[in-house]
């Protein structure tokens, strides 16, 4: 009798568990699809149009401008490669005759930071109210000398714009100003010269 019962209840949990499955299976085939979300179109009017075409005539307004005086736009490529580029290692390069190294030689960490107003002005270009924000240099004397060659440094550009900024400048002495050290530029090793070495060779 008891495994008639043990039979019977096997067959009970069997049916119950196909019971489940199918309700399952109907639930998930009737669940409606997921729409996919819509894109929304651009709305195109009149009043877009005529703001777009207005900045494109601006914008051809200035470049004419800066065609016709001969001066780069300072939001150009030719303004970085004439100037942001070419700054940096310039005022570094001038700050380089501070460094002696030897006794005065300072460990390959320590910097100074300064802080400075870009100025061009016809073509000239210098650099005004040139001030120490940072230093973990301890010589002063030093320190003032990257100052002054930096407040120093001038060059001429008829290309360039009248154009003023804020900027910052970094000098590293034992790293990247060491390549304009005194010491350096003289340095005549014993190695291969590639002064003679042509583009491309």
């Amino acid at each position: 009798m008891g495994k008639y019962l043990a039979i019977a209840a096997s067959i009970g949990i069997v049916a119950l568990l196909v019971l489940i499955w199918m309700q399952l299976h109907d639930t998930a085939s009737a669940a409606p699809a997921a729409k996919p979300a819509a894109v929304a179109a651009e709305v195109v009017t009149p009043t877009a149009v005529a703001k777009k075409g207005e900045l494109a005539a601006i914008g051809a307004k200035v470049a004419a401008a800066a065609q016709q005086d001969g001066k780069v736009s300072p939001a150009s490529d030719e303004f970085f490669y004439k100037f942001d580029d070419l700054q940096p290692a310039m005022l570094t390069r001038n700050a380089a005759k501070c460094y002696t190294g030897g006794l005065h030689r300072v460990h390959r960490n320590q910097k100074v930071k300064l802080a400075f107003t870009n100025k061009i002005v016809n073509g000239e270009v210098t650099v005004v109210d040139v001030k120490v924000v940072e230093s973990t240099i301890d010589d002063a004397e030093m320190v003032e000398c990257f100052r002054r060659e930096v407040a120093a440094t001038h060059w001429h550009d008829d290309e360039l714009p009248d154009w003023s900024a804020p900027d910052e400048l970094v000098i590293r002495p034992e790293r990247g100003m060491k390549k304009y050290t005194k010491e350096n530029m003289e340095y005549e090793g014993s190695g291969p010269d590639f002064t003679h070495r042509q583009p491309g060779t």
